[in-house]
């Protein structure tokens, strides 16, 4: 089973392919779907699997972590990006869990949909929205799209 409007698949949460270092941009992407998530129906996103549905793991991320323990290193990142992008307020919808597939770790995350309020994320140019679409993440910029959205989402 592949990508759908509940389930995403990404390789890593830190280790940028192209720089083969850490990468605040990777962890941006994490958090846009997981607000995406949060503004819609919730959902699993799985770290260490690829676009594929291949698992590879996370021994990328697990080298970066030096002499720490890779899994609390890995934890404290994912954290990490969760109060820098979208505040720690989310936690309580948001929830990681390590599992192992295939002899190799991978980090499924849980997010149940808010229900009371719409979640914005830090972006490099303010606030953005996002909500989730068939297989992706959808940023919402028109105001009236947003607000409609909001008030469809949010108002009985």
């Amino acid at each position: 089973m592949g990508e759908n409007n509940q389930i995403e698949f990404k390789p890593t949460l830190l280790y940028n392919f192209s720089t083969e270092r850490a990468g605040i941009s990777i962890k941006g992407i994490i958090a846009k779907a997981i607000c995406a998530f949060l503004n819609s129906n919730g959902g699993f996103l799985l770290i260490g699997v690829n676009d594929n549905g291949n698992v590879q793991g996370l021994d990328f991320d697990y080298k970066l972590s030096g002499n720490k323990n890779p899994k609390d290193f890995f934890q404290l990142e994912f954290d990490q990006m969760l109060e820098y992008f979208l505040s720690f307020s989310v936690k309580s919808n948001v929830v990681g869990q390590f599992y192992e597939v295939e002899g190799k770790d991978i980090y499924v995350v849980t997010v149940t949909p808010n229900k009371r309020r719409p979640i914005f994320m830090k972006g490099q140019n303010g606030k953005e929205f996002y909500v989730r679409g068939e297989a992706s993440s959808r940023q919402l910029t028109d105001i009236e799209q947003l607000v409609n959205y909001c008030i469809d989402r949010w108002t009985n």
